[in-house]
């Protein structure tokens, strides 16, 4: 699972960034680097995650409509923030790292990659320190509409 993780983000997979991306990704100062500084450790600690959690839907995606994507992704984002919250005294990340060695990992963990999504990587351990606070985030008037866009 850890040699995967990091192959996958290795691939360095996406579409690169729009301009708007980059304007939010750096809109707090630091907030990048300390999202960097954490990705990194995980990379290089990905091998002692004593678990991971993999929340998979049953069908693709890749073709269907936006409609049909929505009823397919709905369920299992409130079901999977909610396990994440649930984890009291664990330390939990949603990781997409999985996208693009998908197959890889599916067949590794016998899944059927034809007939189901992984829909995340999530490791699951205890944490290092307990010094946590919330994470500056972007001023909801620029992301929230009210009967305009």
């Amino acid at each position: 699972m850890a040699d995967i993780f990091r192959r996958a983000l290795d691939t360095g997979g996406g579409r690169p960034p729009t301009r708007r991306d980059l304007d939010r990704m750096y809109a707090n100062p630091g907030s990048m680097e300390r999202i960097s500084e954490g990705l990194r450790y995980l990379y290089e600690n990905v091998h002692r995650v004593p678990a991971f959690v993999i929340p998979a839907v049953e069908g693709r995606t890749e073709e269907s409509s936006v409609l049909d994507q929505s009823m397919t992704w709905g369920p299992i984002l409130p079901a999977v923030w909610s396990f994440m919250l649930g984890a009291r005294g664990l330390g939990t990340v949603w990781t997409t790292a999985q996208d693009p060695l998908e197959r890889e990992l599916a067949e590794t963990l016998d899944v059927p990659y034809d007939e189901v999504t992984l829909a995340a990587f999530i490791p699951l351990a205890f944490t290092i320190g307990t010094d946590f606070k919330p994470a500056r985030r972007i001023p909801r008037e620029q992301v929230l509409h009210w009967e305009r866009w």
